[in-house]
């Protein structure tokens, strides 16, 4: 299983993030006139681990996760839920059927306001950079 798709099935299932977004996770961005709040994720890095040996099996890869909403109440809200569902992968190793994930952490969270324009509305963003050690996910 890809990293992605784990990523995408462990928030769209984790029940109080789930009941904020219906199911609402998007890659990169997402579409015009969608119903907030939801969760847009984007892959921002992935590169071997490496040990003196060279490249030591496992794969660090970044993932910017981004919590939409209305209000910025809203926003922080869904950001505190999708650290919630990653929590399991943070506290211990979790095999999903060929994939390993190692460790997830949060490396930088910053809060976002992205002002009306011609083909948006206002929203806030609270934008979550994670960092996940995993297998190789050919």
């Amino acid at each position: 299983m890809k990293l992605e798709t784990a990523l995408i099935i462990q928030l769209s299932q984790h029940g109080a993030l789930n009941a904020m977004i219906a199911g609402r996770v998007y890659p990169v961005t997402y579409p015009q006139g969608a119903t907030m709040p939801l969760v847009v994720y984007q892959q921002t890095g992935k590169a071997p681990d490496y040990t003196h040996d060279g490249e030591g099996g496992s794969v660090e890869s970044r993932f910017q996760i981004s919590a939409f909403g209305d209000s910025f109440g809203q926003a922080k809200s869904v950001a505190a839920k999708i650290h919630s569902a990653l929590r399991p992968w943070m506290a211990s190793q979790v095999k999903i059927e060929d994939l390993t994930i190692g460790a997830v952490r949060l490396e930088n969270e910053f809060d976002l306001h992205n002002p009306d324009d011609v083909e948006h509305s206002a929203t806030y963003q609270v934008l979550g950079d994670y960092v996940f050690l995993h297998s190789e996910d050919d």
